[in-house]
């Protein structure tokens, strides 16, 4: 430590014992003592650091604590107090002095610290440009807080706004070393690696910077996120000579955005990793499992038959049903392994390090068990049983979304074969994934090729044999697979979010095709029926669409019916309920599709949205021998009768189901014994014959 020769400027009874101790210290090679309160004239012109009683002495004077201090600026300045006056000396630093003490409460080393830093600091600002010296004395009135570092790495100034964000004591002084420490955390909570990204140590380099975001840490106390600016300080002859930052708290900011990201990433039902997150972590997975030339497995789980669960019990049975299930999935997977909620009842795992392909079956055996077993909630015992599909990396692939549809594909077998069973993706699955990955590629240009065709399948008045209306069925003329029905295209335009694009070009070409035939043909009550996917009823795009199409054709809206699959308007959902209030608004008819097969509750039937039913055709195929399914029948248009709810049946095929219908007065039918799906054109000559008087049942099968 350099020893610095000292002007005292005050009452010697102030400080006698601690100036007395000061002269035999290393740190002082000469101290002088004036009574007076201003440098005398004789004083010699090596006095490096002046030092001030910071109390009632100042008053001699005749002027302010700044303009005193700012009378010494020449020389660096310490204020001396008392421990129990510390104020006094914050005081002073805030009015210009560039250090205090407190002589009865300091250390010979803090003391070497105060002095060193103090000529240090004053030798700084010294050579600092005019510009620079500026935005010094700016900063020490502003909110952000401030630092400032010289080339070799001493702190030379914090400002009160930095010792308050960060919890530094007015007289804690850092040492060089705590450039290497201060933010040395990255806003992932990572170490730099290469100390040249240390804050302190980009702006003493000269590097300008802006919102760096970097992690305080301190003992004993929560980490804190900081936005900081750097750029270095130059002195009249632009030579580098330190540097400084500027920062302030972003903590709440980023916990607010770590938060969201987290709900980004995380399934808020069960806090399971969703879609996205899992993806992620596959992709890793596989790198680790081609490096370590190791398989992996994704299993695909699905809970049999868990929609009799909401329907049945309620969907806060069912959100509790899969809380629970994502807990045991949790609890019996091995360290290391990655679970997630794909969406729904629908879960997928990874599996890593599990030596052969069977030991990825032993596991999926295992989850069967776990997941099999009882569900306690609240009052309510519930059971259900997972389908899971298996699919190895590399055998199946090794591309984490082919691996995922692999296992959902054979998690499908597992279902096929009655669930509660384990499948593993084989090689005829194979190219049924290789043939839907062609369709899916295909269906992204299907609608700007023009590859989209609707076929109309007429429906009749029971009671009077009038052709009353079409179902537009959507068809995909495929350039190689040529013309496909719904069920081989629908569901990979449902997961594809297709969905919303072709729904929209159906009902647009469906309304327009069923005005022209209105007024071409005269038949102002011709009415539609449109299928509408779950999918759509969660956006208020379905509307839009509806109320374009109704503004383009000026239809009747009561000509217009959307089928709905049969449950999906009872789940409460406030997007789906909203959508379906703005389509009755609208004035369209709404009917439940495929009714009497899946589970029912009265409440979709009785919410006031339906205005019809469809009866499913596996009902009627069966209907002259199922004593069953005539109940079945006779019950839904009885009950629908009493509800003022129109009745249609589809399947039609022979004249005993069509008689049977018309002996429970079923509204409507449809069906190959009335007319297959056919193309427009023909649909004209179908239109002319009805005119002419000529009904469907007369002309026989077309």
């Amino acid at each position: 430590m350099t020893g610095h020769s000292i002007l005292y400027l005050g009452r010697g009874e102030f400080a006698p014992d601690y100036l007395a101790e000061l002269e035999t210290l290393p740190c002082c090679t000469m101290l002088i003592r004036s009574p007076g309160v201003e440098v005398p004239a004789d004083a010699p012109s090596v006095i490096d650091v002046i030092m001030i009683e910071a109390g009632p002495s100042r008053s001699q004077t005749g002027k302010s604590l700044v303009d005193f201090i700012h009378s010494l600026s020449d020389r660096p300045v310490i204020a001396l107090t008392d421990k129990a006056h510390e104020h006094r000396g914050i005081a002073a630093v805030r009015a210009g002095a560039d250090a205090y003490i407190c002589i009865d409460d300091v250390t010979v080393e803090q003391q070497d610290a105060i002095l060193d830093f103090t000529v240090r600091r004053f030798r700084m600002l010294k050579r600092l440009s005019d510009t620079d010296m500026t935005v010094l004395s700016i900063l020490k009135s502003i909110n952000d807080g401030a630092i400032v570092v010289d080339r070799d790495g001493h702190i030379l100034d914090i400002n009160p706004a930095a010792r308050t964000m960060l919890a530094l004591g007015p007289r804690m002084q850092p040492d060089t070393s705590w450039e290497q420490t201060f933010c040395c955390i990255d806003e992932n909570g990572q170490s730099y690696r290469n100390a040249e990204e240390l804050p302190l140590m980009r702006a003493r380099s000269g590097r300008k910077f802006v919102d760096q975001i970097a992690i305080y840490r301190a003992p004993d106390q929560p980490d804190i996120w900081l936005s900081i600016n750097g750029q270095g300080l130059y002195d009249g002859n632009r030579e580098l000579i330190g540097g400084v930052i500027t920062f302030r708290d972003v903590t709440d900011v980023k916990r607010r955005t770590n938060e969201l990201e987290k709900r980004a990433q995380f399934d808020e039902l069960t806090s399971l990793p969703n879609r996205g997150a899992f993806l992620e972590h596959l992709k890793q997975a596989i790198g680790r499992s081609q490096r370590k030339s190791m398989p992996l497995a994704v299993l695909f789980v699905d809970l049999d038959r868990f929609k009799s669960v909401n329907d049945t019990l309620g969907h806060d049975v069912g959100d509790a049903v899969l809380r629970d299930v994502s807990d045991r999935l949790r609890k019996n997977l091995r360290v290391g392994d990655y679970s997630g909620r794909w969406g729904g009842d629908e879960f997928v795992v990874c599996l890593e390090d599990f030596g052969e392909a069977a030991n990825a079956g032993a596991a999926a055996q295992k989850l069967l068990l776990v997941l099999s077993e009882k569900y306690d909630i609240g009052k309510s015992e519930v059971y259900a049983t997972p389908s899971i599909g298996i699919a190895i990396c590399p055998d199946t692939g090794t591309e984490a979304e082919r691996l995922v549809k692999a296992a959902d594909i054979a998690m499908y077998e597992a279902k096929k074969r009655g669930g509660g069973r384990f499948q593993y993706y084989s090689s005829a699955l194979n190219s049924k994934l290789a043939q839907r990955e062609e369709l899916e590629v295909g269906l992204r240009h299907a609608l700007v090729r023009n590859e989209f065709v609707l076929h109309y399948q007429p429906r009749i008045d029971l009671s009077s044999g009038r052709l009353i209306g079409l179902e537009a069925l959507l068809r995909w003329q495929h350039p190689r697979f040529g013309l496909l029905a719904p069920n081989r295209f629908l569901p990979i335009l449902e997961s594809s979010g297709l969905i919303h694009s072709s729904g929209d070009w159906v009902i647009e070409t469906a309304t327009r095709q069923l005005a022209a035939w209105q007024r071409q043909f005269e038949l102002p009550d011709l009415s539609i029926a449109i299928n509408v996917s779950p999918q759509q009823l969660m956006h208020q795009r379905l509307v839009d669409t509806v109320t374009t199409a109704l503004r383009n054709t000026a239809l009747d809206p009561g000509c217009i019916e959307l089928e709905i699959g049969d449950g999906e308007i009872v789940r409460k959902r406030n997007n789906e309920v909203e959508t379906l209030r703005s389509l009755r608004k609208l004035g369209v008819r709404l009917s439940l599709d495929h009714f009497g097969t899946r589970d029912v509750s009265f409440e979709s039937l009785d919410n006031g949205f339906i205005d019809s039913f469809v009866l499913d055709q596996s009902l009627i195929a069966d209907v002259h021998e199922n004593d069953s399914h005539q109940r079945i029948v006779r019950a839904a248009i009885a009950m629908a009768q009493g509800m003022d709810i129109e009745v249609a049946a589809e399947g039609v095929e022979t004249l005993t189901q069509l008689e049977f219908l018309k002996s429970c007065n079923c509204d409507l039918a449809q069906g190959f014994l009335i007319s297959r799906p056919m193309q427009p054109d023909k649909v004209s000559a179908l239109l002319r014959s009805e005119i002419a008087g000529t009904r469907l049942l007369a002309r026989g099968m077309p």
